[in-house]
């Protein structure tokens, strides 16, 4: 029986405790190797593990920082920026894209096969893991940032069909991921706010390049989490909130959640025993079905043609 663990995307803003409670997937005893694609994220991360004193040799790491421009490179771009049109900009061909493809491949081989800059060692293709690891990316701001840092370089504004190559980048990866997977797996992203067509106010949604993108990416989760910060300095979890369209199957329906993934955890381990007990219910096939009674016409009389 295959029975996908729950995918959950957490959102929130900066400071709000999203890298922090990965590390409690480690402390439940999950092996979880983190994409960081944020300076400082590990730091944060091994902090965290420290506090909840979790194994840390059940956390594995790759950093994946979007590609930077070098000096000449942005001498280049401010000559430009000062002598074209932002139609002239959008139009031209290639800006520094060499400086974003080392990055982008490097991405794209941490899933294929992760190699842990914890051990050096490899740990193989992630789709082939099972529920006793989990996958994080740390966060989708930097994906984004690989997205359309590979598709436009350092190039300050694009035109339409560039931010669409660099949207598919970012989604046909992300769908790649959750149909393939078969461990538990976490997303990390900012919160903006966007307008919404249909009840033209400003809503809360994940941070990626633009707007078409952002409400195309939370139903592909199980769980979609809105974190925050308490004036007591605590984290909180919520999947509550007229703000912003969130979602939950493991999680309870609150807007006050202990930001611990052990309760995902266990909704997915009870999940796997009840379809376990469930009884097997017979197939009708050809050979199985109960037979009809066969219609005989009634015989004719005596004497009669039939």
């Amino acid at each position: 029986m295959r029975l996908q663990p729950p995918a959950v995307l957490l959102s929130g803003p900066a400071g709000s405790g999203k890298t922090s409670s990965i590390a409690t997937m480690v402390a439940a005893g999950i092996q979880t190797f983190v994409i960081a694609t944020d300076p400082d994220g590990v730091s944060s991360l091994l902090d965290a593990c420290y506090r909840l004193k979790a194994d840390v040799s059940l956390l594995h790491w790759r950093e994946c920082f979007p590609g930077a421009e070098g000096w000449s490179d942005l001498e280049d771009m401010i000559t430009k920026i000062s002598s074209m049109d932002q139609k002239q900009l959008s139009d031209q061909k290639d800006m520094g894209k060499y400086a974003f493809r080392d990055p982008a491949l490097k991405f794209l081989r941490s899933f294929q096969n992760f190699e842990s800059e914890r051990d050096g060692l490899p740990y193989g293709d992630v789709s082939k893991w099972d529920a006793s690891r989990c996958l994080a990316v740390d966060g989708l701001t930097g994906w984004s940032a690989i997205g359309f840092g590979c598709t436009v370089g350092y190039k300050p504004t694009a035109n339409p069909g560039e931010w669409g190559i660099a949207q598919n980048f970012v989604l046909n990866m992300l769908r790649k991921i959750l149909s393939d997977r078969q461990c538990y797996f976490i997303l990390t992203s900012h919160t903006e706010k966007e307008m919404d067509e249909m009840t033209g106010t400003k809503r809360l949604t994940v941070s990626t390049i633009g707007a078409k993108l952002a409400p195309k990416i939370p139903p592909l989760f199980s769980e979609v989490v809105l974190t925050s910060k308490k004036s007591d300095g605590s984290f909180n979890w919520s999947t509550l909130d007229s703000g912003m369209d969130l979602k939950n199957r493991a999680l309870p329906n609150s807007a006050n959640i202990k930001p611990d993934f052990k309760q995902v955890i266990d909704a997915y381990e009870r999940r796997l025993k009840f379809a376990a007990n469930l009884p097997i219910q017979p197939t009708t096939s050809a050979t199985t079905a109960p037979k009809q009674p066969s219609i005989v016409p009634p015989a004719a009389p005596l004497g009669k043609a039939v």
